[in-house]
C-alpha cells in the first residue's frame, strides 16, 4: 500500500476526488483501483508542520540576549514539530510507520517550499521507506492521473529540498543574529523595543525607505509640449514637436513662440519607415507578475491575489500559483 502526503487538506481532497474513498480522522483511505491496486492512504500537512528550533534548543545560554554571545551559529540545524500542529504530525507519523505502507508518494506543491515541508515531516518521523514524487502544476483530474502514472524518483527533486533548507537556515542566521544585535544596540540609545531584521524584509524595507525619500525630495516643475494637427492626403494626425528627442519645453514663452512660428506652416513628410513586426504571445504569469497586474487593475493586495489564485488552484482551475516560472511543459497542460 502507498501513502500519499499532500501539503494541505484541500489539496488532498482534490487528489482523491477521482477515486472511491473513505474519510478518516486526518487522512483519506482510497479504495483499490487501477492506479492503486492495493488501495492507498492520503494524508496532509497543514502548511509548515515543522520549524527550525529556537536558539535555546541548541545551547540553553543562547536564550539570553547578549552581544557577547553573538553570532549564534549552530553546528547543525534542527527542526521540531510546531506545537499547534502536533496532532496532524502524529497522524502522519502513524501512517508512515504502518507496516502495510511500503512506499511514500511526496505530493507537496511543485516547488522548493513544498519539497521542504513534506521531506521534513518524513525525516522527523524517522521512517526510511521508498519515496516517489508527484510533480504536477495543475489539479485537474487528467493531470492528477497522469502525474500518478509518471511519478518521479526521489533523487529527481532532492536538490530543491537542499535549496529550500539552505534558504531557511540563512533566514534563521540573519534573523536571529541581526534582530538581536539591532535590538541590543538601539537599547543602548534608549529605544526599548524589539527590532526585527531579516534576510528579505530588511533590504526590502530599505528599498521602500529609499523610494519614500525620493518622493519626499521630488520637486515638481511645470513643462509644456507643442502639439500640432496635420492634414496630409485627406488624413489627419497629431504630431509632437521635439528637439534632440525631447518633447518637453521648460520655458513657457519659448513654447508659445515655437507654437506661433509653426502655426499654419506647410508640413512635409521627409522620411517614412515601414516595418513588419511579429509579436509573440505573452508568457504565462508568475506569481509576482500576477500580483502586480491584479493590484494595478483591481487594486488587490498581494495577499488577496494569492488567496484567490490559491483557491482556484485547489479547484483545478489554474496551475500552481507559487512559481517563478512563466513556461509550462505541454504534456503537463494536456
Amino acid at each position: 500500500m502507498k501513502l500519499i502526503i499532500a501539503e494541505k487538506p484541500d489539496q488532498a481532497q482534490t487528489l482523491c476526488s477521482g477515486f472511491q474513498r473513505v474519510k478518516r480522522d486526518g487522512y483519506i483511505e482510497i479504495k483499490p483501483n487501477e492506479l492503486f491496486p492495493k488501495g492507498a492512504y492520503c494524508t496532509w500537512a497543514i502548511g509548515h508542520l515543522t520549524q527550525l528550533c529556537a536558539p535555546e534548543s541548541y545551547q540553553p545560554e543562547w536564550k539570553k540576549w547578549s552581544i557577547s554571545m553573538l553570532p549564534l551559529i549552530p553546528d547543525k540545524f534542527k527542526y521540531e514539530v510546531s506545537k499547534s500542529k502536533a496532532k496532524q504530525f502524529h497522524i502522519i507519523k502513524k501512517l508512515l510507520l504502518d507496516p502495510n505502507v511500503t512506499e511514500i508518494i511526496h505530493a507537496g506543491d511543485a516547488g522548493r517550499e513544498g519539497e521542504l515541508i513534506i521531506r521534513n515531516i518524513i525525516q522527523l518521523s524517522g521512517v526510511k521507506k521508498p519515496l516517489k514524487r508527484l510533480w504536477i502544476s495543475s489539479l485537474t483530474q487528467a493531470s492528477i492521473n497522469e502525474g500518478f502514472r509518471r511519478l518521479l524518483n526521489d533523487e529527481d527533486t532532492k536538490n530543491l529540498y537542499f535549496e529550500a533548507y539552505s534558504r531557511a537556515c540563512a533566514d534563521w542566521l540573519v534573523g536571529m543574529n541581526a534582530s538581536r544585535v539591532y535590538t541590543l544596540l538601539l537599547k543602548e540609545k534608549g529605544m526599548n523595543d524589539v527590532f526585527s531584521a531579516g534576510r528579505v524584509q530588511t533590504p526590502t524595507l530599505a528599498l521602500i525607505v529609499k523610494r519614500e525619500k525620493e518622493i519626499e525630495n521630488f520637486k515638481s516643475e511645470p513643462f509644456w509640449e507643442i502639439i500640432a494637427t496635420f492634414q496630409i492626403n485627406k488624413k489627419k494626425y497629431k504630431g509632437t514637436w521635439q528637439k534632440d528627442q525631447q518633447t518637453r519645453v521648460i520655458d513657457e514663452q519659448m513654447a508659445r513662440k515655437i507654437a506661433e512660428f509653426c502655426k499654419e506652416k506647410r508640413a512635409e513628410i521627409k522620411d517614412i519607415v515601414t516595418e513588419r513586426k511579429e509579436y509573440q504571445p505573452p508568457l504565462l504569469f508568475n506569481l509576482s507578475a500576477l500580483q502586480a497586474t491584479a493590484n494595478k487593475t483591481y487594486k488587490f493586495s498581494p495577499k488577496k491575489t494569492l488567496d484567490v489564485v490559491q483557491s482556484l488552484y485547489q479547484k483545478g482551475i489554474v496551475s500552481y500559483p507559487r512559481t517563478l516560472y512563466t513556461k509550462m511543459d505541454m504534456d503537463i497542460i494536456n
